[in-house]
């Protein structure tokens, strides 16, 4: 399929894919990632994501087109479908009100339970990843480190830390407890990125919170802020964050369903 393409432009790296803009004769634009297979589970990871993109017919994840590995030379490339929009980092500002961002949030949770009534929790969900669509839509990238509870756990027991972006992971990730890992992690993520939509700085900040903490270490003491000088607190975040930000994963919202039926409320 690549040698039906025209390379458009590079794009910034994905790990370490090197990663094109391409036209395709018959799809259109594409997404090119190129890299080489570093280890047995590196191979994994990337098959099990491709396999799910493959099977996914869904707007908020981008199609799965081709996927190829090189035995020889350890070389796989894939091509996907190039989502039009921006990630949410450069669009955070957009979302003033409330009401706005529950609206995309409710978007993520529909966008989300795709994935998590497949038994599959994301694992890495921060504004880097989630691409907001021209018309608002989201659509959530990037599951490469995704943890698929049906099949054996990729990642060691002995790791200090498990597969994460640190500033935007639950606890149970941090402390590597997979046994911990459920849908429910992928809550606190979302409810970090909410907060910070809403107050436009990291919530455990430690220059936020006022002490002399990294991010991750204020994750794991459960230090955050849901007010700042400039924001005022809002008694719906507040809750949102009261039953995302939990240390323990059961003193969360127990499932998606409890989660859509609390942001219908607000919207």
């Amino acid at each position: 399929m690549i040698r039906d393409c025209t390379i458009i432009k590079e794009l910034p790296q994905g790990g370490q894919k090197i990663v094109h803009l391409a036209e395709h004769s018959k799809v259109g634009k594409v997404v090119i990632k190129e890299g080489t297979i570093k280890s047995f589970t590196s191979l994994e990871r990337i098959k099990r994501e491709v396999e799910l993109l493959s099977e996914l017919e869904s707007d908020f994840y981008p199609k799965q087109h081709h996927f190829n590995i090189d035995v020889k030379t350890k070389k796989f490339e894939i091509v996907e479908d190039y989502i039009e929009g921006k990630v949410l980092r450069e669009v955070m500002t957009e979302f003033k009100t409330t009401k706005e961002i529950f609206t995309l949030f409710n978007s993520l949770i529909k966008g989300l339970s795709v994935i998590w009534d497949k038994n599959i929790v994301h694992r890495d969900l921060k504004p880097e990843n989630i691409i907001i669509r021209p018309n608002g839509m989201p659509c959530i990238i990037d599951l490469g480190i995704a943890r698929f509870l049906d099949l054996e756990s990729l990642t060691k027991t002995i790791s200090p830390m498990g597969p994460c972006t640190p500033i935007y992971a639950a606890p149970e990730q941090l402390a590597n407890n997979k046994n911990l890992i459920d849908p429910r992690t992928d809550f606190f993520s979302l409810g970090i990125i909410v907060l910070e939509l809403y107050l436009g700085v990291h919530p455990y900040d430690p220059a936020c919170v006022g002490n002399q903490f990294s991010i991750v270490e204020n994750i794991m003491q459960n230090k955050y802020v849901v007010e700042t000088d400039t924001k005022k607190r809002d008694g719906v975040i507040v809750e949102l964050a009261n039953k995302t930000l939990q240390t323990q994963p059961y003193e969360r919202f127990r499932n998606y369903k409890m989660l859509n039926a609390f942001i219908a409320k607000q919207i």
